[in-house]
């Protein structure tokens, strides 16, 4: 009697720990954002000068940012729009950081 409960302990365990252990793939949405790498590649192909560098940078993140506000459904897009109003507002009453203070340059 103990030894068929001690195999059906072992048995349990052996069924449930490599089901525990192992996660199991979940998708949040439903189609991909865009990754790091890409930005990265979108990034090395700017060229020219460092103001024209800057300005094409700016244009890639104001694309990444459309496509990703794009690809959010209507109630995402309105809480994402009052956090930010909420942000900003929030931030425009802070003084700078103490170590912002003490670390400038010049």
């Amino acid at each position: 009697m103990r030894r068929k409960l001690l195999l059906y302990i072992i048995a349990v365990f052996l069924y449930l720990l490599p089901n525990s252990i192992i996660p199991s793939p979940v998708y949040g949405q439903k189609s991909k954002v865009v990754s790091v790498k890409k930005q990265n590649r979108k990034n090395r192909d700017v060229k020219g000068t460092a103001e024209d560098k800057q300005a094409q940078m700016k244009a890639v993140e104001d694309e990444l940012t459309k496509k990703h506000m794009r690809i959010q459904d209507k109630a995402t897009r309105k809480r994402m729009k009052r956090t930010k109003k909420k942000s900003k507002r929030l931030k425009s009453n802070k003084k700078d950081p103490f170590f912002k203070k003490w670390f400038r340059k010049g």
